[in-house]
């Protein structure tokens, strides 16, 4: 079966319209976002939530660092023992 040039030429046109196209549509939801993140209100509420976030990961820490395994580490030790990829590394 042979292809004809101009099937090619049409879906290269297509192909080249339809990623402007898209592109476009992305710019603009990525500007309406940013829009939305810079108004005053959504800066106060982010700072709210990121405020309870940390005290709520320092609870966590507290409460992991008390609590021990069944050989005596404790739970925060363990966790610390990660490596930056999640992957453990324990050496038991």
């Amino acid at each position: 079966m042979r292809i004809r040039p101009s099937v090619v030429v049409a879906l290269g046109i297509g192909y080249v319209l339809g990623a402007r196209a898209g592109r476009d549509h992305y710019d603009a939801i990525m500007r309406q976002a940013r829009e939305v993140r810079e108004r005053p209100e959504v800066q106060s509420v982010a700072g709210v939530v990121s405020a309870q976030a940390g005290a709520l990961a320092q609870r966590v820490r507290t409460v992991l660092g008390s609590a021990q395994d069944s050989d005596g580490t404790t739970f925060a030790a363990s966790l610390g023992a990660h490596s930056s990829n999640g992957v453990g590394v324990h050496s038991r």
